[in-house]
């Protein structure tokens, strides 16, 4: 068990006044690692092969699951926002797909093998491949920055944070851009300085409760071989990686605090083009 503190003597009258509630008085927050979290993984997983003659085959495999955790990742960069409450802290882990689906192929033509002749060579040895791939979206968690009603003591704490009241479901009946990704009106801004009546209280966002963007990618490679003889042999190569070049979101903003709160703030890879050559002896 590690702990370290950061001492504090001073400071608004907001903070002075949450340092009496916080059982440590002095300190605003006091970073503990523990081995105390649980998870549990359950999947259903199917896969399949088809071979057709010479060295053409199709690969299918497909994943179900879900992975909960009271501790989003393995290692000591996120702590929870109630360490009085763990159980509050369940949710999806940073890396649950729901669904993960891959098929790929190889088709190798099957005229001219030999290759023997002009005709040969120019027809034979062209092979091509595939992967395509879909993944459902990865759990994201709304949070926030500077606010602590509940006076739980993780202000300044780089690891730790709150997050905000959450008023409706941000999904339902909500079609994604790439402006507004998730309803952000169904979680509560952070009151402005002087308010009163605030509940003390954590903020009753879970985490995880928003489903990132999906991954769709369409991968092909064409290939040309070229035999001379049993022993050599010269590969030329085409890839292209997204080849169909679609725009795929990749991350969220997800501070309420941040000016681009729910916006697609990250996107992957455009088309990329490769090419190559390999001689076999």
């Amino acid at each position: 068990c590690q702990v370290a503190g950061t001492a504090f003597f001073g400071g608004t009258t907001a903070n002075t006044q949450l340092d009496q509630l916080r059982p440590y008085r002095g300190f605003r927050s006091l970073s503990i690692l523990e081995t105390r979290y649980n998870s549990s993984y359950h999947s259903l997983q199917l896969s399949g092969q088809h071979r057709f003659t010479a060295a053409s085959q199709v690969n299918l495999s497909y994943t179900w699951s879900k992975n909960l955790t009271d501790n989003q990742t393995s290692s000591a960069s996120i702590a929870p926002q109630n360490t009085y409450d763990i159980a509050s802290e369940k949710g999806r882990a940073t890396l649950d797909r729901r669904h993960v689906l891959t098929i790929n192929f190889i088709y190798e033509l099957p005229f001219f093998t030999k290759q023997q002749g002009l005709v040969g060579k120019v027809l034979g040895g062209w092979q091509a491949s595939s992967i395509i791939a879909y993944y459902t979206g990865l759990p994201s968690t709304i949070t926030t920055s500077g606010y602590d009603p509940a006076g739980l003591g993780f202000i300044n704490a780089l690891v730790a944070g709150g997050r905000p009241n959450l008023l409706c479901d941000p999904t339902a009946g909500f079609t994604p851009s790439r402006t507004q990704f998730f309803n952000t009106a169904c979680f509560q801004l952070n009151p402005a300085a002087g308010s009163t009546g605030i509940a003390n209280i954590p903020g009753t966002a879970g985490r995880g409760i928003v489903t990132g963007p999906n991954t769709r990618r369409f991968d092909l490679t064409l290939a040309k071989n070229l035999r001379f003889g049993e022993r050599y042999r010269v590969q030329l190569r085409a890839e292209a990686f997204n080849v169909l070049n679609m725009t795929i979101f990749r991350g969220i903003s997800t501070n309420v605090t941040a000016t681009t709160f729910g916006q697609v703030i990250s996107f992957r890879d455009p088309r990329t083009l490769q090419f190559g050559a390999k001689f076999y002896f």
